[in-house]
């Protein structure tokens, strides 16, 4: 099943996109304030999947899914997930910011986005903030 074939329950304003983020994770939050500042669509709502109230909204989203990538819930219930996720919300975007979606069309961009975005994702707990990893503490 494709990303954009997933569907939830939750229902959003007409337009809008809620991005479900891990909020226990320093690299994660970091990544939703710089999406908030980059927005410039007003469509783009964060919410953190540690929130019962943020996951109530979704019940057919199941947490273990959540924890393992960003997601992005569209007003029709769509459900985005990982780098695909990303790009629903560059896709939101007004002006220039928006074009930038249309890089997911440009073979083997998707394909490489998906697995950078994976790569990172799996060791996202031993990132900071600006996604370098964390040296270890002797």
């Amino acid at each position: 099943m494709s990303a954009a074939a997933e569907t939830s329950a939750g229902k959003l304003s007409r337009g809008k996109l809620a991005i479900l983020f891990d909020g226990s994770c320093e690299m994660c939050r970091a990544g939703t304030e710089g999406i908030e500042k980059f927005d410039n669509s007003g469509l783009i709502e964060p919410l953190d999947l540690n929130d019962p109230k943020a996951r109530a909204r979704f019940p057919d989203l199941k947490l273990e899914n959540l924890i393992e990538e960003l997601h992005a819930v569209d007003d029709r219930g769509r459900v985005f997930r990982g780098a695909r996720a990303i790009n629903e919300i560059l896709r939101r975007q007004n002006g220039l910011k928006g074009l930038l979606a249309y890089l997911w069309y440009v073979p083997p961009y998707a394909w490489l986005a998906d697995r950078q975005y994976k790569r990172i994702a799996a060791s996202r707990y031993q990132r900071d903030a600006s996604g370098r990893l964390k040296t270890p503490a002797i």
